[in-house]
């Protein structure tokens, strides 16, 4: 059996205290790598340690806010300090939110980018001179929401969107380092029982099972990056959904807006019957 390239990498997960990060945790560590979870929550982060220990796993857990520059500088100087060196760095932590802009207020906005913009930039600039050095990967987890702003979801939309611009101005700058730079576009998957998301006051919400759509396993979202940076995957749509909405926008925008707009006022018509 062909040995995985991934055997005996550092990998760093940001936002794997639970959820898609977990998954690609375990996926990871099934592929030999030496895996290093994160989060701010240290409950959250010692069970999922547990849980990968409980499989016969090695995992480093690092509390850290990855929204702050000084403790992204503390998660790469502890899991250097660990094990000498990083590999891969997969920037999956982040924040949805559900509001129309006139209903939502300013601090969600603030929160939302915050997390899903400088979340990802600063544990990337923090670790970048030794995935440098290791000819290492930088893989983020985008959102068909960057194809698209989504009514509803703007400031989640805004920061997928940007994400994008993100990634494509690392890989040019990062041409001819050896670095691989890749976006895995998740479409609707599964998620955890507690997971949550900022609504228009900015409370935290439980997040509502979607059964209109069909979603996707989180271990195959996982299997998905992991093949990723086997194959140094520039970029990448994981689901049906996902393709479709890329195929519309890139071809049929207009066409794709009309029909945003259409669902947007049947949910506005029924929102308003409800409230009647």
């Amino acid at each position: 059996m062909k040995s995985s390239s991934l055997k005996d990498k550092v990998v760093i997960i940001t936002g794997s205290s639970r959820g898609i990060g977990k998954a690609i945790a375990l996926a990871m560590a099934n592929k030999g790598a030496r895996v290093v979870i994160n989060g701010r929550n240290a409950k959250k982060l010692e069970a999922a340690r547990q849980a990968l220990l409980a499989q016969g796993h090695s995992v480093l857990a690092v509390s850290a806010d990855v929204g702050n520059y000084a403790d992204c500088q503390l998660l790469v100087a502890q899991v250097v300090s660990t094990y000498g060196q990083i590999d891969v760095l997969i920037n999956n932590a982040g924040i949805s939110m559900e509001g129309a802009i006139a209903d939502t207020e300013p601090k969600v906005f603030e929160r939302v980018l915050h997390t899903n913009i400088m979340g990802v930039l600063l544990p990337t600039k923090a670790a970048l001179a030794y995935l440098k050095n290791s000819k290492g990967s930088i893989v983020f987890t985008g959102s068909i929401a960057g194809y698209m702003g989504l009514p509803n979801y703007s400031a989640y939309s805004a920061s997928k969107m940007a994400l994008t611009a993100l990634v494509q101005s690392l890989k040019i700058e990062l041409a001819g380092t050896g670095v691989h730079v890749g976006i895995n576009y998740v479409g609707f998957a599964e998620n955890e029982k507690d997971k949550t998301y900022y609504d228009a006051r900015g409370n935290l919400q439980k997040m509502p099972v979607r059964k209109q759509f069909k979603r996707m396993p989180m271990e195959q979202v996982a299997y998905y990056f992991v093949k990723s940076i086997e194959h140094k995957t520039y970029k990448q749509t994981l689901s049906t959904i996902g393709k479709f909405t890329r195929f519309m926008q890139q071809y049929f925008p207009a066409l794709f807006e009309w029909l945003m707009i259409r669902k947007w006022k049947q949910q506005q018509k029924l929102k308003h019957t409800d409230n009647v």
